[in-house]
């Protein structure tokens, strides 16, 4: 299950082995300050629903409704998305990044109201 945490200047996202191997990704580090909005999402796999045609999976993997771990191009807005989300985690996060390599980290957590409290103190 993926966990995020705040370590010194960063945000980190620590996936488990299931997930990595997944993802084709490690744990995704960002800086803080590239840290635009911290939003709590109902259903977070609807954020990712929707990716093709017109977006695709740049690595990872997806099966649409039900999981996507992995990096996507958004092709609606140009940019990378980086999501570790299934459906069986009915909430999460949205992080909004700017100067980072992804411009949003979308995850499916089991308390997103108390991560959310921590990344922002």
């Amino acid at each position: 299950m993926a966990e995020i945490t705040r370590e010194g200047n960063e945000i980190v996202l620590k996936l488990s082995t299931g997930e990595r191997i997944m993802a084709v990704h490690r744990d995704v580090r960002v800086p803080i300050s590239s840290v635009q909005s911290v939003d709590v999402v109902d259903e977070p796999i609807r954020r990712i629903q929707g990716l093709k045609p017109r977006n695709f999976k740049v690595a990872g993997g997806y099966w649409p409704g039900w999981f996507a771990y992995g990096s996507f191009f958004d092709g609606s807005v140009g940019q990378r998305l980086f999501a570790a989300v299934n459906r069986r985690k009915p909430r999460g996060l949205e992080i909004t990044l700017d100067g980072a390599k992804y411009a949003r980290l979308i995850v499916s957590l089991d308390h997103p109201d108390a991560v959310k409290t921590a990344l922002s103190a």
